[in-house]
């Protein structure tokens, strides 16, 4: 945990007197969050990989379904040369692994201004309103998903859940990231004469690579 987060917390604690909580306040608070109640929620298809889909494109985002992992740079190909964008893209340093083109320039880093084309993975995606869940580390920036105009997402069908409220409860079992980011569709805004602009805070392209491949 780094010092600005632990100095907030701690001035969290003290505020509220709980900066050594006993044993059956701890009990209490892990019985109350492994039973919380979830609120009623609007019935989901079964089919989680449809309604994602249909959602996903109703908010003015798109799709490609891939059957491999190793489909994940001729999928990303095709978005460029259909958006006319050359083969240089600033990714997740998850995407190492990928055996890229030898012609394509492929940085692992926070994006920068200059940067046309973002690539990353994500946490899960959620059934019910067609968005994704991205996680901070130092492997995956925040830049990345706000920065360039263009945010291509991979997203593994086995990541896909039919409400928000499963995605908290996956979190519960892990330790929590610094900045979670829940995206819904490219970056719009009316604010302005309310004539819709797109990318006027983030990307004006937000594209989607679900992978179906099984994992193991």
């Amino acid at each position: 945990m780094n010092s600005t987060r632990s100095t907030i917390l701690n001035h969290i604690r003290q505020a509220l007197k709980r900066n050594n909580l006993d044993n059956n306040t701890i009990s209490n608070l892990e019985a109350r969050l492994a039973a919380h109640t979830i609120h009623e929620q609007p019935t989901v298809a079964a089919d989680l990989t449809t309604t994602f889909m249909e959602q996903l494109t109703q908010v003015a985002g798109t799709v490609e379904v891939i059957p491999r992992t190793t489909d994940i740079p001729f999928a990303i190909l095709t978005f460029l040369q259909q958006q006319q964008l050359p083969p240089k893209i600033v990714a997740t340093a998850r995407l190492k692994a990928i055996n890229w083109p030898p012609q394509w320039q492929v940085a692992y880093r926070a994006a920068q201004p200059a940067d046309q084309v973002s690539v990353s993975y994500a946490f899960a995606g959620i059934a019910e309103t067609g968005s994704l869940v991205l996680l901070s580390s130092s492997n995956s920036p925040t830049t990345l998903n706000f920065l360039p105009s263009n945010h291509i997402v991979i997203l593994s069908q086995a990541d896909l859940v039919a409400h928000l409220e499963v995605v908290w409860s996956r979190l519960r079992s892990q330790p929590l990231p610094c900045t979670l980011n829940i995206i819904t569709g490219p970056s719009r805004t009316a604010d302005i004469e309310q004539t819709l602009q797109v990318g006027a805070h983030g990307p004006k392209r937000l594209h989607v690579i679900l992978n179906t491949q099984k994992q193991y």
